[in-house]
């Protein structure tokens, strides 16, 4: 039992650290800029993204 427990203490720790990674999200706002995708997010929630031809891309 103390095993998982610390295996999902780890987990935890890994995601959250990629998740709050600013220079890894600034990356990818970065690449995306440079393939001219754009996204927006709907008063619903709703996200979608375009590419720089008006296609979208989920």
């Amino acid at each position: 039992m103390k095993k998982i427990i610390m295996m999902v203490i780890l987990a935890m720790t890994v995601v959250g650290c990629e998740l709050f990674d600013s220079e890894r999200w600034a990356r990818i706002h970065r690449e995306d800029a440079e393939r001219g995708v754009r996204c927006y997010k709907r008063y619903d929630g709703y996200v979608y993204c375009e590419d720089r031809y008006g296609n979208r891309e989920y």
